[in-house]
């Protein structure tokens, strides 16, 4: 069995503000209340029987760490330092933090001190690229290439430290995102592509995901964190209808969805 690394965002107070990550109904759908986040840490850690997350520094912690947990959280909110890291710190656990560098600071998103504070923790702080792009597999490779160089660049100026684990943004992965990253000088490349196993493209590892948000029923939470293949199996199938929407729709594929997630929360 290889890792199951589940994807989260960012988390509200409950009740509150949606104060933390990207806008929109679609980021919306991804972040949880603190509530919900704390249940899912239960449910997580009790499916472990008391063992804790891993965390997936380089390529061969990722590719002979059979049947462990990892959680990741992309975009790199506002709550990553607060509300997250108390959670993760009332447990001892650790995780990866990916940042989008363009917003760092701004409004909503993590501040320098922020990330260091993250780092300090433990916790593994890498890129979610540097702007974020809608369909990053579809840029010209220099500009993927730019796209992960200007984000570790500016992650390792704040950190003074190395940064080698990345995760793609919007799910939009391929073979020359991947290459990019190596050239980039990225290690551990996370995908939101919900499958276990972990493959190797030019050097680095590339490792699969599977999505948490809001709507993620505790049953499911469960049989994802504990190996099952039921939760695992619907999301492949569901991420594969998906791919081939999305190649074939383009942006409209993007347009579609995000009318979608707003119809869904009226």
């Amino acid at each position: 069995m290889r890792p199951t690394a589940l994807i989260y965002h960012d988390v509200l107070v409950d009740g509150g503000l949606d104060d933390s990550g990207f806008k929109g109904a679609d980021a919306l759908s991804y972040k949880l209340t603190e509530t919900q986040f704390h249940r899912h840490l239960d449910l997580i850690g009790a499916a472990l029987g008391g063992c804790a997350p891993f965390c997936l520094p380089d390529p061969a912690t990722a590719t002979t760490m059979g049947g462990a947990v990892v959680l990741t959280f992309d975009d790199g909110g506002a709550s990553a330092p607060t509300r997250i890291l108390r959670a993760l710190g009332d447990r001892s656990w650790r995780a990866h933090f990916f940042v989008t560098t363009d917003f760092i600071g701004r409004k909503g998103f993590v501040t320098p001190e922020g990330l260091r504070e993250l780092h300090t923790a433990g916790h593994l702080v890498g890129s979610h690229s540097a702007s974020h792009p809608m369909r990053m597999s579809y840029l010209a490779h220099e500009a993927i290439r730019r796209e992960w160089h200007d984000s570790r660049a500016r992650l390792e100026d704040v950190l003074s430290a190395p940064v080698t684990v990345a995760s793609v943004p919007g799910g939009y992965y391929s073979r020359v995102v991947a290459t990019a990253a190596a050239e980039a000088g990225i290690r551990v490349l996370f995908t939101s592509e919900p499958r276990r196993s972990v493959i190797t493209v030019d050097g680095i590892a590339v490792v699969g995901r599977f999505s948490v948000t809001r709507r993620t029923r505790d049953a499911d939470l469960v049989s994802l964190a504990s190996g099952q293949g039921g939760a695992a199996l619907r999301q492949r199938l569901t991420w594969g209808a998906k791919k081939i929407a999305k190649r074939l729709g383009g942006e409209v594929w993007l347009a579609a969805r995000r009318k979608l997630f707003e119809l869904g929360g009226r």
